[in-house]
């Protein structure tokens, strides 16, 4: 079983140096959250997404994933232009309470590589309204924030690859996202892909059976797409900064966020979803 932490940093400075040192991404805008109730008086977390630049792929970057996945049989095995080893990422962030009480949050880890986007609000495994919400693929740890205090904490490089792994097994695995997530998959070489989820009479998941398909790590994209999900119980402001380690020293561009989208890698990932329906 895995225990979700999250490891506590203060915001480094910028790097610069080498392919490998570490670039940092700025988030879009600061997340303002904890005023804003639905119409059951709920308070609505806040949202933000960060989609890391990639390099267009050159001709001879195509040419070599196209002979590497010639060597692949199995047609729903796809190799990624971006794998889960090609960059090590983190997320760096700090938690301010803007008021006189103290208080806690949640921070929730989401995202899409290249293929899907996992949303926790779009996956519903049992048709039960009490069952236990979907997980986010990581975070989601009660933190407690004194009153007009502040407090700094990391998704590390180990948090962001083993996200990066389940939202692949949860998506191209159909391994259920409570088995994907509380499972150590950072260091796997390969999974093995599951039957659709199906549900009985109750709108419960049935169990799954492997399909034969073998996905192995250099199938394995990367999570090019960090969405933080900010949960406070009052009025909070979430500020974060995203860590890369570019590891093949040739994929992030120079200008990176203030990059020209002409001159970036395509992201268009589908929306991966999961509806409990009875089966008669």
């Amino acid at each position: 079983m895995r225990t979700t932490s999250i490891a506590f940093a203060t915001i480094a400075t910028l790097a610069s140096g080498c392919a490998n040192d570490p670039v940092y991404l700025p988030a879009p805008a600061s997340i303002d959250a904890g005023e804003t109730r639905d119409m059951d008086g709920n308070i609505l977390p806040g949202v933000s997404a960060l989609v890391i630049p990639v390099k267009l792929e050159t001709m001879a970057q195509a040419t070599d994933r196209a002979r590497r996945q010639a060597m692949i049989t199995d047609p729903l095995v796809r190799l990624p232009f971006i794998n889960v080893d090609d960059f090590e990422i983190s997320v760096e962030w700090t938690i301010t309470n803007l008021t006189d009480m103290p208080g806690n949050a949640t921070v929730q880890l989401n995202g899409a590589n290249e293929f899907f986007r996992y949303d926790p609000s779009m996956i519903q495994l049992s048709a039960d309204d009490e069952s236990p919400a979907p997980p986010g693929l990581d975070g989601d740890v009660p933190l407690d924030i004194p009153a007009r205090g502040k407090l700094n904490g990391l998704f590390t490089e180990d948090n962001v690859r083993e996200a990066a792994i389940d939202l692949d097994q949860i998506t191209r695995g159909n391994i259920n996202p409570f088995r994907a997530t509380l499972t150590i998959s950072k260091n796997v070489d390969q999974f093995a892909q599951l039957a659709p989820l199906m549900f009985d009479m109750d709108g419960e998941p049935l169990p799954q059976m492997t399909t034969g398909t073998i996905f192995p790590r250099e199938a394995i994209p990367a999570m090019l797409e960090l969405d933080i999900v900010f949960k406070p119980d009052r009025h909070m402001l979430l500020e974060y900064t995203v860590r890369v380690r570019d590891v093949r020293g040739d994929m992030l561009p120079d200008k990176l966020m203030a990059t020209p989208v002409a001159e970036l890698q395509p992201f268009m990932p589908t929306d991966f979803a999961i509806t409990a329906t009875a089966t008669p």
